[in-house]
């Protein structure tokens, strides 16, 4: 059995036919953990991490379909909503869906795979997507402040810290959507975070009193809570419908 071990746990040759004193076992036996530990921790390799596909339209500022019939959510962001014939667009999601189009359609785009589940509950596959001169849609969406920063505790953390950086940088322009956005009433008013799921409500709606005391999070202006990372829950939304 022995020999059928990969080399990094079999023992050492210079042990052969020794005896161990404590220290020396215990040592030896910390080593063959860590190389346990190095080994279930290995990074995915290439193929694992990446596919390929042609952009054939966007649907919003935050979902596209491939020409091979595949739909992709951009990994780490959402967009104000289209209609899809169900609700008025709400304000700027035109704006996001247009940009979105021109920075992608037509286009052979890599996905690149930072969401554990690699798909999300409509099926749609969840990636990076990074166009052909290297950048990355969900950091491009951000920075130019057509998308926020949406968490999940799923996705790659350093790839949440960078969103939340370029959402950073965005709000302090602001630009985009943020010119407006960030004047309105509701920008004044105070809102409530669940820290389990990283959403944030009006402290005035009903649905708070479902978050768990030790999850509350206060924030003093809607600012706060964008800047601290958070994204607004469906309920009670604030965002103003398009004119």
């Amino acid at each position: 059995m022995l020999n059928h071990m990969p080399k990094i746990f079999r023992w050492p040759s210079f042990l052969a036919g020794k005896r161990l004193i404590p220290a020396q076992f215990f040592a030896l036996i910390l080593l063959c953990l860590l190389a346990l530990a190095g080994a279930a921790g290995a990074a995915p390799t290439a193929e694992q991490q990446v596919a390929t596909g042609k952009v054939a339209k966007c649907f919003d500022g935050d979902t596209l379909k491939l020409t091979d019939r595949r739909t992709v959510r951009l990994a780490g962001i959402d967009a104000p909503e289209m209609d899809h014939g169900k609700h008025r667009p709400q304000y700027y999601a035109r704006e996001a869906m247009d940009q979105l189009n021109r920075l992608a359609q037509g286009k052979e785009v890599r996905l690149v795979a930072v969401d554990a589940k690699g798909k999300d509950h409509y099926g749609r596959i969840v990636a990076d997507v990074i166009l052909p001169d290297g950048h990355s849609l969900s950091d491009t969406m951000v920075r130019n402040g057509a998308a926020f920063v949406y968490p999940h505790s799923e996705l790659n953390a350093h790839f949440q810290e960078r969103l939340r950086k370029l959402q950073h940088e965005a709000i302090a322009a602001r630009r985009g959507m943020w010119a407006h956005i960030l004047t309105l009433p509701a920008a004044k008013k105070t809102y409530l975070g669940n820290r389990e799921s990283m959403r944030f409500f009006p402290t005035d709606c009903a649905e708070v009193q479902h978050i768990k005391p030790r999850n509350r999070v206060f924030f003093g202006t809607l600012m706060d809570a964008f800047m601290a990372g958070y994204a607004p829950a469906r309920p009670c939304n604030f965002w103003p419908d398009a004119k």
